[in-house]
């Protein structure tokens, strides 16, 4: 009988069962490849490893029986978006501008996690180039929704138990919507924190690379790999004495009414915890909109222009828009929106100097149907993919670290997720809080 692991185990537990020989990497890897195989519906993956999984599960098979581990991540299946380099397999972005490249190298994250003994089940599912937020991979929880995006195959395999921990990217959210979307965490550290050589770029300065894992204490653990091939740093999640900074009730005023009750009922209960809970003011929303898409729009036509030239018969609607528009900034409306970055980065900057970590909801919306490309927020008509990303973005432009995390209190079963933004290269304190708003009851 082949062995299955429970939905819920996290690396820490899937690690104890290794030690106690009651599960070896190659069970694991087994019961990841076949959860792949039987919900191919959920479009988690883009291109599977079967065979090199497996063998680099027999490796570490015979590692963990010798004693020696390379680390928390040996023996343990984890994932990559399909636009990081992986040798051998195709980097194709999610776009048919790409198809049948292969990747003639890793990139150094990938190096690093096969250094520390990393099972790499394969290259998950994304939209095309990282642009938009809504496909193509299924809501876990309503198939007929989006797990939210670029980075939504690497939400959803984690979610659906085929692999322990997942590598998105993350422009203007995608990494913390999917996670939101798929009751995972993801975590956007600081800008240039994680090395993105070797991944396929949306827009050079809102670029980040950043994990995904069930915990707060497993991201912590697969962001360490990432950063130096091992980890040795130990997360203490808890909230008492941390302070919360929460944004006025006219900059959540568009957020779903139900997804802010949802989030005040977990800062009700993070104030019961022993955290204390403080008013701030964040840049203004439309503010930060008018500077995220000329920066994003220009870089990304750019650097499409440059190499593919228009391709009009390969790109997706989405992405052959999206490098038209880009390619009417001009260098003046480019160099003002780039200029205006500073100005927010200082002003989160000053209220992180009074509270440990912002708070605020990570999703405005709920995951839009499949299709859906205009939603409700506010009342009003808005794009779906600015709707999603309305509450992300600011930190990409920043560069803070940011995480999403479903609270304890939050209802089982259905997409939740509260983010945390927190002060440059401190992620570890960051994941702590997270650790204790996902222990909330």
């Amino acid at each position: 009988m082949p062995t299955v692991l429970p939905d819920d185990l996290t690396i820490r537990q899937l690690r104890e069962l290794y030690s106690r020989g009651e599960v070896t990497p190659m069970d694991a890897a087994d019961d990841a490849l076949r959860r792949v195989e039987a919900e191919p519906e959920l479009r988690a993956f883009a291109h599977v490893r079967a065979d090199e999984a497996r063998d680099e599960a027999r490796a570490a098979t015979a590692r963990l029986a010798r004693g020696e581990p390379l680390g928390p991540l040996d023996g343990v299946p984890v994932a990559v978006k399909s636009m990081v380099a992986l040798a051998g397999l195709p980097q194709d972005a999610g776009s048919r501008v790409l198809q049948g490249r292969l990747a003639g190298r890793d990139a150094t994250l990938v190096g690093a996690l096969k250094q520390a003994g990393a099972v790499i089940v394969g290259t998950t599912t994304m939209d095309e180039f990282a642009l938009t937020t809504l496909g193509p991979a299924r809501n876990p929880f309503d198939r007929t929704r989006t797990a939210g995006g670029s980075s939504g195959g690497s939400a959803v395999a984690v979610q659906a138990g085929m692999c322990f921990a997942a590598v998105g990217t993350d422009t203007g959210g995608s990494v913390r919507i999917p996670a939101a979307c798929c009751a995972v965490v993801g975590l956007k550290p600081t800008y240039g924190l994680v090395p993105t050589d070797g991944i396929v770029p949306l827009a050079w300065s809102l670029d980040h690379a950043g994990p995904i894992g069930r915990t707060a204490a497993d991201v912590a653990a697969t962001l360490d790999v990432l950063l130096s091939g091992t980890g040795t740093t130990p997360l203490t999640a808890g909230l008492g004495g941390v302070r919360l900074g929460v944004p006025s009730e006219e900059y959540l005023s568009v957020t779903d009414p139900h997804l802010l009750a949802d989030f005040r009922a977990a800062l009700a209960a993070a104030a019961d915890a022993g955290a204390e809970i403080v008013g701030v003011e964040l840049p203004d929303q439309e503010r930060v909109k008018a500077v995220h898409w000329p920066v994003l729009s220009a870089e990304m036509a750019a650097y499409h222009l440059r190499r593919f030239g228009t391709a009009e018969d390969r790109y997706r609607p989405p992405m052959k828009d999206g490098i038209a528009a880009g390619a009417t900034v001009t260098t003046e409306e480019y160099l003002t929106a780039q200029r205006g970055r500073p100005a927010l980065r200082a002003e989160v900057d000053r209220v992180l100097g009074r509270v440990d970590a912002i708070v605020l909801p990570t999703l405005a919306i709920d995951p839009p149907e499949m299709g859906r490309t205009v939603v409700k927020l506010g009342g009003r008509p808005e794009d779906a993919v600015a709707a999603m990303v309305r509450l992300t973005s600011l930190a990409n432009h920043t560069g803070h670290p940011a995480v999403s995390v479903p609270p304890g209190t939050a209802p089982k079963g259905r997409p939740a997720g509260i983010q945390l933004i927190g002060r440059h290269y401190d992620e570890h304190r960051l994941l702590s809080i997270a650790g204790g708003l996902e222990a909330l009851s």
